[in-house]
C-alpha cells in the first residue's frame, strides 16, 4: 500500500507541474479547464495499468440514495461559504460576491465539472479507499485532505497563515466528503458535486479573495465545526478500521 501511495503522490506531483506549465506555455484553455486538475485521474489509469490488484473502482452507480446525498453534496459547499461570507463581512474582511456571476459561472462551469472529475478520481475513488485498508475512515480522510491541501502548490506563497487554513479547509471537507461516501462504495457522482460546488461557489463568494490570508483562516474554521460535528456524532463508525 505504501508503495502505491509513494507513486499516486509524486507520480501526480510531476504531472501536476508538467500540465501547469504546457498550459501557461501554450495558452491552452479548453472550455475553462485546468489541465493540472486532471493529474489525479491520469495517474490513477496509469495505477491501474500497472496494478491488476487495486481496491479502488471509479463507481458511478446512481439511485436515489445517490441523488439525495449529491443534493446534500451540492447544498452543504454553498451553505458554509455563505457563512463564511458573512464572518468575514463581520470582520471587515476584503470580502466580494463576484460581479459578473451570470456571464462567468455559464463560461467556467463546464471546465469546473471536468476539473472535479478529474481530481476526485484520484482524492476519493482511489487514495481514500486504499488509505482506508490500513486505517480509520477518520485518519485516511485526515490524510486525504493533508496531501490534497499540499498539492495546491501555488497556493505556497501566499504565506503560512493562508495554508493554515487553507489545509484546515481541505481537511475538513475531506471528513465531510467521507462521511457522505459511508455506503456508497466511495461513489464518483457524490465526491464530484462536492467539489463541484467548492469551486462554484468559492468563485461566486469570494472572487477577489483567493489570496487572503485572514479570510481563508476564517473559512477554515468555519468549516472545521461540522468536520468536528461528524466526528462526535459518528465517532464509532469513523474510527474503526
Amino acid at each position: 500500500m505504501i508503495l502505491k501511495v509513494t507513486l499516486f503522490i509524486f507520480i501526480t506531483l510531476v504531472l501536476t507541474v508538467i500540465f501547469a506549465v504546457v498550459q501557461q506555455k501554450t495558452g491552452l484553455n479548453f472550455e475553462k479547464i485546468s489541465l493540472p486538475q486532471l493529474a489525479p485521474a491520469v495517474v490513477v489509469l496509469i495505477l491501474f495499468l500497472i496494478y491488476k490488484d487495486l481496491p479502488a473502482r471509479i463507481n458511478l452507480h446512481f439511485d436515489k440514495v445517490i441523488l439525495t446525498k449529491s443534493l446534500i453534496a451540492l447544498v452543504v459547499p454553498a451553505f458554509l461559504f455563505a457563512i463564511a461570507f458573512f464572518v468575514g463581512k463581520q470582520l471587515n474582511l476584503n470580502v466580494k460576491m463576484t460581479d459578473n456571476l451570470t456571464t462567468l459561472l455559464p463560461l467556467m462551469i463546464t471546465g469546473m465539472l471536468i476539473g472535479a472529475l478529474g481530481e476526485e478520481i484520484g482524492w476519493r475513488s482511489f487514495l481514500q479507499p486504499i488509505l482506508e485498508k490500513k486505517n480509520s475512515v477518520l485518519v485516511a480522510s485526515i490524510l486525504v485532505g493533508i496531501i490534497w491541501g499540499l498539492w495546491h502548490v501555488g497556493h505556497y506563497k501566499s504565506g503560512l497563515l493562508f495554508m493554515t487554513g487553507f489545509l484546515l479547509f481541505t481537511i475538513s471537507v475531506s471528513i465531510i466528503v467521507a462521511w457522505l461516501l459511508r455506503g456508497t462504495e466511495y461513489n464518483l457522482i457524490i465526491s464530484a458535486m462536492f467539489h463541484l460546488s467548492i469551486n462554484v461557489f468559492f468563485g461566486v463568494f469570494f472572487h477577489n479573495s483567493m489570496t487572503d490570508s485572514k479570510f481563508m483562516l476564517v473559512n477554515g474554521l468555519v468549516w472545521l465545526i461540522p468536520a468536528i460535528g461528524i466526528v462526535v456524532l459518528t465517532g464509532k463508525d469513523l474510527i474503526k478500521i
